[in-house]
């Protein structure tokens, strides 16, 4: 089965101008390319010449998306108690602030002048005359509850 170089015919494609097929001289052959250095494998960790496995990776990458998930889960679970905290913690505010009104008013009654004096009287006080006042320099009662200008008199 020996076959002569001369008569091969070149199935290369060419650029315009030239033929398609060409008888291949010696002259026309190209140098053979340069033997490249086998490139080493792939090593994994221990040692063996296969792919570096993929698992680890993968279970990596899932781990951390399940760990972000429950993390996401608690947060809106934690969020979801707050909220029904806060809504409770304000309509008790709301009871506390009308039960505030509530005693605001009945103290503000309480302090009413006619209140105390119609509960002095029916605890059986009576109302006291205009009050009379002493000027030390004179020795002078004055006020218009007795007529008596002077405090010796003894009348």
């Amino acid at each position: 089965m020996g076959t002569k170089t001369d008569t091969k015919t070149d199935t290369r494609r060419t650029t315009k101008g030239r033929a398609t097929t060409t008888r291949r001289t010696g002259a026309t052959r190209r140098p053979p390319a340069p033997k490249r250095p086998a490139r080493p494998a792939a090593t994994t960790r221990t040692g063996g010449t296969g792919p570096a496995p993929k698992i680890p990776f993968v279970l990596l990458i899932l781990c951390l998306l399940g760990g972000a998930l429950v993390s996401l889960l608690v947060l809106r679970s934690v969020v979801a108690q707050e909220a029904y905290t806060i809504t409770s913690l304000q309509s008790e505010n709301r009871e506390m602030s009308y039960v505030e009104q509530q005693l605001e008013k009945s103290v503000a009654h309480m302090e009413t002048s006619e209140r105390i004096a119609r509960e002095a009287e029916e605890m059986g006080m009576e109302q006291g005359d205009a009050p009379l006042f002493l000027d030390l320099d004179s020795g002078e009662i004055t006020g218009s509850g007795t007529d008596t200008g002077n405090v010796g008199s003894g009348e």
